[in-house]
């Protein structure tokens, strides 16, 4: 087959099957490998003269493991696609399910991608988000994107949470809202000032 398509891109003609006359063409031929094909060529696997016909304009494409700040981009893109496609509405996806796409290592690449988000679209319910649960178990059982925070994180936001509502609350009284929370107004303002509210 090497020798038909090196036959084509040399002399720019081809021949229909049973035919005895060529018939010229003109033609770009654009060709896309995720193989080494030098390493092909030093093997014996792929012509040499058909490599340097085909090596005119080389384009290197990283893989999506090269370029984990794609993802999301890719993501929304795909979304988006097979919403309009099957005619059903999400409301995007979770931060968490994101992570877990982030640190996966794409073995199959962009097309995997696109058919993790496919199956993870046939799964989820009409109006809902894309969360972990719609993930496939090779992505979700990846231990390193799991993150952990610490007791103490958990605390301040939880915290921080509370006055800022507190606050709302109270529309913006600090006497009423130490009162409410159960501090003296001094640890109020301490907190505060931790928090930098």
């Amino acid at each position: 087959m090497q020798v038909k398509l090196l036959r084509v891109l040399q002399e720019k003609e081809i021949e229909r099957v049973g035919s005895t006359g060529s018939i010229p063409i003109d033609v770009r031929v654009i060709a896309a490998t995720n193989r080494n094909l030098e390493e092909m060529v030093s093997k014996g696997e792929f012509r040499l003269d058909m490599y340097y016909r085909l090596k005119v304009l080389q384009i290197q494409v990283p893989s999506l493991r090269e370029r984990p700040e794609d993802i999301e981009i890719l993501v929304n893109h795909f979304v988006e696609k097979y919403q309009n496609l099957m005619k059903k509405r999400v409301t995007g996806m979770s931060d968490q399910a994101l992570r877990l796409l982030r640190h996966y290592k794409w073995p199959g690449n962009i097309r995997e991608l696109e058919n993790i988000i496919e199956r993870a679209m046939n799964i989820v319910e009409e109006g809902e988000m894309i969360r972990s649960k719609h993930l496939p178990k090779e992505i979700t059982g990846h231990k390193e994107a799991v993150s952990i925070r610490t007791l103490a994180e958990v605390m301040d936001e939880t915290e921080r949470a509370a006055i800022v509502s507190c606050l709302e609350m109270t529309s913006g009284n600090k006497s009423e809202t130490a009162k409410r929370l159960g501090v003296s107004r001094t640890t109020l303002y301490e907190k505060m000032n931790k928090y930098g509210l």
